[in-house]
């Protein structure tokens, strides 16, 4: 009897948790869907530009810090529903998620969206994207995501890390995508040394294709199983006590100033720092009571589709946020105050611990969410490279050595040139040994006779080892074991499969290094990108900061690189003020925002 009590009591205990969530991802639905109809009015009356950014998402980034990504989907549902009001209605009241309006939005019309919004009360959001056929059945947001870990020595790591920097100057970011490049070049070098014999290409793509069919699989018994719980599940409420907000069109807003309208992205942004707070603790409390499967769902992701409209990889990373959160309570009780946004809630979590916790939330409260961004950036490498997990923020002169990594990458002194530190051996030296084993692996000799052109000892250990760690889908995860195991017995005798992979991809994309152009040596210094503390753009052109119709010198310090639009419509527009010299450039950005060096004022 009591454990039956238990039971009704737990049962209950999670119906409230669950109307809570519904209630609280319905009312952020239509917060953000307000946010995306300011943002909409702003880039269509040009407000970003006006207040100094060189883009909406440049913007959004620093004053509502929120990702390029999310700004562009919530802008383009307001877009979409301006002519629907019924959505438009139904989302900001709640009556339907934001899955859901994603998906009518893309086929309903202003004579048929009642007859779409009546389909949508009766259907599931799977239910409804078959209908509308657009979804795949593979539901790849559902794969499983495995973890890689990897054990390197010292120069390993380094080359590991100028590896990076350089997919990052190429436009690759993020884990699967950096982990993918590099397997694609180390499987297109081997395939062209050795014999079609020693790696077995044909094996592999069967591998690999066999791994795909099995992924499919597994999506149609997903969508089966969750066809068979939608009986269950429709049984719950509908909608928790939520706060409906007033359905206003983006007409109304085009009266409005831009002053008005960056006040009102301001406190929309700050409503929302305090609803991912709570959205994250509840998510995380809720996962906890394995809440999903007492509620007779299939699996998490369907749970967050149908009853918060959100995508399992938006709700893993909020989840996420609320584990680190409880080990960081300031940080925590900072985005709850809306002290701080959440780009630079989710940068600090990162990198803060218990011990660093108040010096990295001091610090964000004079960056930019670039500068802060660079600067966990730089703490995360170190933490790499030395294995100390507390981190403070870096000195100035700690964040000018981790960007002189990334200018040597730029100037191709990596593969160029020897290693700056001469304890280690030069890298270069290890790309002409790799390069002449590859001309000898056509050879078809086995592993035990290849033989490199330099001394052994050029492949040789650095001290200690540092250990990687990459959170990748378990699909790449299994291309890198099976790949490494396949090449590993034609690889030289002390030449690691991290080092093969980075050589290789230096070795086929040294052609993109240096900068031989005028003022090439300021770009370098400023790492090819904009100076200015709000862009992160690569267009880069030389701007005096002195002009020089005012007897401005062509002194490197006298120049900085700004994007096109910085410095022909920012600077030359009067929408930023630059003055100071390169080393420490005072900002004046729009009416709202200055910068000194990396110190940031908001009026």
């Amino acid at each position: 009897m009591g454990c039956g009590a238990g039971a009704l009591a737990l049962r209950h205990s999670i119906e409230s948790i669950d109307a809570e969530l519904v209630a609280v991802a319905r009312e952020e639905s239509g917060l953000r869907l307000r946010l995306g109809q300011v943002l909409e009015v702003m880039q269509r009356k040009g407000c970003c530009f006006e207040l100094g950014f060189s883009s909406l998402g440049a913007y959004a980034l620093e004053r509502c810090e929120r990702g390029v990504r999310w700004v562009e989907v919530a802008c383009c549902l307001a877009r979409r529903l301006e002519s629907l009001p019924l959505l438009r209605a139904a989302l900001a009241s709640g009556q339907i998620s934001w899955s859901a309006a994603e998906l009518l939005a893309r086929v309903a019309r202003p004579e048929s969206e009642a007859q779409w919004l009546e389909r949508a009360q009766q259907l599931t959001v799977r239910q409804l994207r078959a209908e509308l056929k657009a979804g795949d059945v593979a539901d790849w947001e559902c794969i499983a995501s495995g973890s890689l870990r990897l054990k390197l020595d010292r120069e390993e790591s380094s080359l590991l890390e100028a590896t990076l920097a350089l997919l990052d100057g190429l436009g690759t970011r993020g884990a699967e995508a950096q982990v993918e490049a590099l397997l694609a070049e180390g499987q297109s070098t081997l395939l062209a040394a050795l014999p079609a014999s020693a790696m077995g290409a044909e094996e592999l793509e069967a591998a690999l294709e066999a791994q795909r069919r099995w992924r499919a699989q597994l999506a149609c018994w997903r969508d089966e199983a969750e066809a068979r719980c939608e009986p269950r599940i429709r049984d719950l409420p509908s909608e928790g006590p939520i706060r409906r907000l007033k359905e206003q069109s983006s007409s109304s807003l085009e009266g409005w100033k831009s002053c008005e309208l960056d006040a009102e992205v301001r406190r929309l942004a700050a409503e929302m720092a305090s609803h991912e707070l709570r959205l994250a603790r509840l998510l995380l409390h809720f996962h906890r009571s394995d809440g999903w499967r007492r509620l007779g769902f299939a699996t998490e992701t369907q749970y967050a589709r149908e009853r918060l409209g959100l995508s399992r990889s938006s709700l893993l990373a909020r989840r996420a946020l609320a584990l680190r959160l409880e080990k960081l309570p300031r940080i925590a009780a900072a985005l709850g105050r809306s002290e701080i946004g959440v780009e630079a809630a989710l940068q600090l979590v990162r990198i803060a611990t218990t011990a660093t916790e108040l010096e990295w939330l001091e610090r964000a409260r004079s960056r930019t969410v670039k500068h802060l961004r660079e600067e966990v950036a730089a703490a995360l490498v170190a933490v790499r490279i030395s294995g100390e997990e507390d981190c403070p923020p870096p000195r100035s002169e700690e964040l000018e050595g981790f960007q002189e990594l990334e200018r040597t990458v730029l100037r191709g002194a990596v593969v160029k040139g020897a290693a700056q530190d001469t304890s280690r051996r030069p890298w270069r030296e290890m790309l002409t040994s790799l390069g002449a084993w590859l001309a000898r692996g056509t050879s078809g000799v086995g592993a035990s006779t290849v033989q490199t052109s330099a001394h052994p000892s050029t492949w040789g250990r650095g001290v200690g080892r540092v250990l990687v760690r990459w959170r990748i889908s378990r699909s790449l995860c299994y291309w890198w074991r099976t790949l490494e195991q396949r090449a590993r017995p034609w690889l030289p005798r002390g030449l690691s499969w991290v080092r093969f992979l980075c050589l290789a991809f230096w070795r086929a994309w040294q052609h993109v290094v240096g900068v031989d152009v005028a003022y090439g040596r300021v770009y370098v210094r400023d790492r090819c990108r904009c100076s200015s503390p709000v862009c992160n753009r690569r267009d880069v052109t030389p701007h005096h900061l002195v002009f020089r119709s005012a007897g401005g010198s062509d002194e490197d310090e006298n120049v900085a690189s700004l994007c096109t639009w910085c410095h022909l419509f920012g600077v030359h527009g009067g929408r930023i003020r630059a003055t100071g010299t390169a080393a420490r450039i005072l900002w004046e950005i729009g009416p709202y925002l200055r910068v000194d060096g990396r110190e940031r004022w908001v009026k």
